[in-house]
């Protein structure tokens, strides 16, 4: 699984002249800028990579272990969507 350190490990070594500091800003700044636009339920489109929304479910009934039933508040869901182009590279 990447982290934000990784990335900026890897990004680091391929751009040696960039500081580490600078390039751990831009990560930052990047995993900002996501997190903002989707808490607005806004799509986030990477080309290449792929896509991230905000999808809904409604309200359900559950019932709890000492079968209480009750009703389950709307809720959200990151969603993301990998493109056509990262699917293939993934699947050679």
């Amino acid at each position: 699984m990447a982290t934000k350190s990784n990335i900026i490990t890897k990004v680091a070594k391929r751009y040696p002249l960039l500081e580490r500091v600078v390039i751990a800003a831009i990560v930052n700044r990047f995993f900002e800028i996501l997190s903002s636009t989707l808490e607005r339920h806004n799509r986030v489109e990477i080309r290449g990579f792929g896509s991230f929304s905000i999808r809904s479910y409604n309200l359900k009934e559950t019932s709890h272990s000492i079968l209480q039933k009750f009703a389950k508040n709307q809720y959200f869901k990151t969603y993301f969507r990998s493109s056509k182009k990262l699917s293939d590279l993934i699947n050679e």
